[in-house]
């Protein structure tokens, strides 16, 4: 039975007291210049305050300032990264070769830099974020399943890199004040950190919070300037390692050895190690549209198809080739760059404890780059979902620090928990499904033909189902896709246990290429339902984005904005800040 307040298209997560947002209307704040509740623009589609605000609206013409080489920025602040430095090191220890493990790299980051620039293109034209375009194929009410799946993963990463972060900052304290390292330790060991280790990741959180409130129009100048200090960084350790090495890798193992398995266990490991690159970035794979829909024009994402490959490919051979200038530098192979930046402490010398500050310092920069890129925005994006009324982007990059840092505790994740790690790895079968689906929907089954303003409401064509606001068709895809490989994700979180389970070798193979599966077996299905019991309702024959609505409403909005500029004198630091 539907209710009277889902008939007039307000959503269920709406108050029983809200009432609609009428033009010019005031709210009355107990605090000047601060109110709870977010600001609503006057040009969304949302019949009510609790169902949509400013930064969940489609972007409008002036806030569209993304071009070609602010994505280009985007994923060189995104790819170096500490662990994208050491992907190939799990490929190696199970018995690749390092020309295979860069094999791996270089097909599964073309694969999924095709993925996220056809899934981007979403984005860039309806300007809408991932959860509202979710709504289209899901419904209303699944997609809520699809959205809070993608933003625990957001906010767990955010912990993880925080607690990354954490660690640079102790190798700078350790570099400036050599007596922090001696800190006495009062937290006991089975926590995984130790009470330096604590301060560092406190004042590393404390820290990343004025980042967090950069705004979406000018996080890009923030990406810019950290790809100028990623490559330095990591070139820097690279360079030294290889000057201590004597200028060769040559003789080290990593570079001599060949792959230790053969046959079809070879192929197998390659496809498994394909499937670990593949999952690396299929979060964003599912959710870029949270940042395409910023371009200022549609093709301006388009570089991200050549630009993710290549980049990530000289950041994995870097750290290949690093790894093997450490055995003969240091007598052993060596994958994390925090590790190395330590050594250059031990001699005492102010030359090497100088080199060790840079160089955390620049990793500082690139953990707050990635927390910014692929985590925080994202999470933001998810929990706007769940609360419009009183969560924006600001507010929502905010919480999710909190959550991820402290409610998820990521240091003990990092230290112990090789199960949980293995989950969050093994989770592309569920994400897999969800990016497939999206795609088919929008290019396959609509040919482009939607309508934006029915995505704000929830009585809108892509409700489907009166009571369950359910795309029976998009449930039944995704089971499909996840359901078979799902005995081999099982098997997985087991092992890594060091636990054993009864599962078939097939199962296993079939969870080793469980992304290309879950994708490709959720589209073909989510196809044939539609073709064979297509929704009519939701059928269109011409695209409905309200861009003449957007852009009027706009232009009102930023001559409105120039008046207040003029009539109040604005410091450079609120301008920096404001949206």
């Amino acid at each position: 039975m539907v209710s009277v307040d889902e008939k007039k298209g307000i959503s269920p997560a709406a108050s029983a007291f809200d009432t609609p947002v009428s033009e010019g209307q005031v709210v009355k704040r107990r605090f000047p210049g601060f109110s709870l509740e977010v600001r609503q623009e006057e040009s969304s589609f949302a019949t009510t305050k609790s169902a949509s605000n400013a930064d969940f609206d489609p972007i409008p013409p002036s806030k569209r300032t993304w071009n070609w080489g602010a994505y280009v920025a985007y994923w060189m602040a995104d790819a170096w990264a500490v662990s994208n430095w050491e992907v190939a090191s799990s490929m190696i220890a199970v018995g690749l070769d390092w020309k295979m493990a860069i094999g791996a790299c270089v097909l599964g980051n073309t694969i999924m830099g095709l993925v996220i620039t056809v899934n981007g293109r979403m984005g860039a034209t309806l300007h809408t974020p991932f959860p509202v375009l979710s709504r289209m194929p899901f419904g209303y009410y699944f997609s809520y399943f699809v959205v809070l799946s993608r933003c625990v993963l957001a906010i767990v990463w955010l912990g993880v890199q925080t607690t990354t972060g954490g660690q640079c900052m102790s190798v700078l304290l350790t570099a400036i004040w050599p007596s922090f390292a001696k800190i006495p330790n009062h937290i006991p060991e089975d926590q995984g950190i130790s009470t330096s280790g604590m301060i560092g990741f406190l004042l590393y959180f404390l820290l990343q919070l004025p980042f967090l409130c950069i705004p979406y129009t000018k996080v890009q100048y923030f990406f810019a300037f950290k790809s100028i200090i990623a490559p330095i960084c990591f070139l820097a350790i690279f360079g030294d390692t290889l000057r201590r090495a004597g200028g060769t890798i040559s003789n080290s193992s990593v570079i001599t050895d060949g792959t230790t398995i053969s046959g079809s266990t070879l192929t197998w490991a390659f496809f498994a190690n394909l499937n670990g690159v593949l999952g690396n970035y299929a979060t964003l794979g599912l959710n870029i549209a949270d940042f395409s829909r910023y371009a200022n024009k549609p093709s301006a994402q388009n570089v991200q198809a050549l630009v993710i490959p290549c980049i990530f490919t000289v950041v994995g051979l870097l750290g290949i080739f690093t790894a093997a200038a450490a055995e003969s530098a240091y007598g052993h192979v060596i994958w994390n760059p925090i590790e190395i930046i330590e050594l250059w402490m031990k001699s005492g010398s102010h030359g090497g404890r100088a080199a060790a500050a840079f160089a955390a310092i620049g990793l500082i920069i690139v953990t707050l780059g990635i927390n910014i890129s692929a985590n925080s925005i994202s999470a933001a994006n998810d929990l706007m979902a769940f609360c419009p009324k009183y969560i924006n982007i600001r507010r929502g990059q905010l919480l999710a620090a909190v959550i991820g840092s402290w409610a998820f505790v990521p240091w003990k994740i990092l230290a112990s928990a090789a199960k949980f790690l293995a989950f969050l790895g093994g989770y592309t079968i569920f994400l897999g499904p969800m990016t497939s689906i999206l795609m088919t929907d929008y290019f396959i089954v609509r040919r482009g033909n939607v309508s934006v303003p029915d995505m704000y409401n929830f009585h809108g064509i892509y409700r489907y189902s009166p009571k369950y606001a359910t795309n029976w068709r998009a449930v039944v895809a995704f089971f499909i896709g996840c359901v078979p490989p799902l005995p081999g994700f099982v098997n997985n979180i087991v092992v890594a246990g060091l636990g054993k389970t009864s599962v078939s070798i097939g199962g296993q193979h079939l969870f080793a290429i469980g992304y290309v599966y879950s994708f490709m077996a959720a589209g073909v299905f989510y196809w044939l339902f539609n073709r064979f019991f297509p929704h009519t309702e939701s059928i269109m024959d011409h695209p409905e984005t309200g861009e003449d609505i957007i852009a009027a409403n706009d232009a009102k909005n930023v001559e409105k904005k120039r008046a207040d500029r003029a009539a109040r004198k604005t410091s450079v630091f609120t301008r920096a800040f404001e949206v």
